[in-house]
């Protein structure tokens, strides 16, 4: 844990961060995602399969 306080006070105005833009930019994309999957689940929901009848007499 020690080892990372060093890495930590690296950080001054020329370091480069994901930063606000980069969360927003995240959380659209996770949201795209949720949406799409959302749908789709709807849409093979609709499909309706049908069952092939058996039609050979076991007598």
């Amino acid at each position: 844990m020690t080892d990372l306080i060093p890495l930590a006070r690296e950080l001054d105005e020329f370091t480069v961060t994901p930063g606000a833009l980069g969360f927003v930019v995240f959380a659209a994309l996770g949201l795209a995602v949720w949406m799409l999957l959302r749908s789709m689940t709807k849409q093979l929901n609709r499909i309706d399969i049908k069952e092939p009848q058996d039609t050979s007499s076991s007598s």
